[in-house]
């Protein structure tokens, strides 16, 4: 099996980090805003594309923060590269407010449960996928400006299915 790259944003404004809710029956999860990179599609394509498509801001990216692989014990392995992001469209604005409210689902994405802008102690109490919130709110201690964080494998069970596989992100 091939690997697969997702693509994320660590994407802030006023003090909030912006995070997608996934959803497997009763068990929920945060992610990043981000995905799986397409055939032909660079990386800055596809992280811009899927930030539209889950979140419904307009970003511009910038540059690498975090490398970080998922490699289950079955094999399926899953290569997260997040960038740092800012909206197009300036936060504090009426069509910024107008794309993203909190708990909206602007997204496109049937998968996306919830939309949230979080603050970095919320974050570090929520359930991230892939289990990086450390690494994030490191990141953004140091406004996004710090050296590249390259983790390894960061792999951990789903606590959601019996078999405790994970169900990485990046479909």
């Amino acid at each position: 099996m091939e690997p697969r790259v997702r693509v994320a944003v660590c994407l802030t404004a006023a003090e909030r980090l912006l995070l997608v809710a996934h959803r497997k029956g009763a068990h929920q999860y945060w992610l990043l805003p981000g995905g799986g990179v397409e055939m032909g599609e660079t990386l800055v394509e596809a992280t811009r594309r899927e930030v539209r498509e889950e979140t419904g801001v307009e970003a511009e990216i910038g540059r690498l923060l975090i490398v970080c692989d998922a490699i289950e014990p079955g094999g399926r392995h899953l290569v997260n590269l997040v960038f740092a992001a800012t909206a197009v469209v300036p936060p504090g604005s009426a069509g910024f407010a107008a794309a993203v409210g909190a708990g909206a689902n602007p997204a496109l994405d049937p998968a996306i449960d919830e939309v949230r802008w979080v603050s970095r102690d919320d974050l570090l109490g929520l359930e991230l996928h892939p289990p990086i919130a450390r690494a994030i709110a490191a990141a953004w201690a140091g406004g996004f400006a710090g050296e590249v964080q390259v983790l390894g494998n960061v792999w951990a069970a789903d606590p959601s299915r019996p078999d405790g596989r994970a169900e990485p992100p990046g479909r």
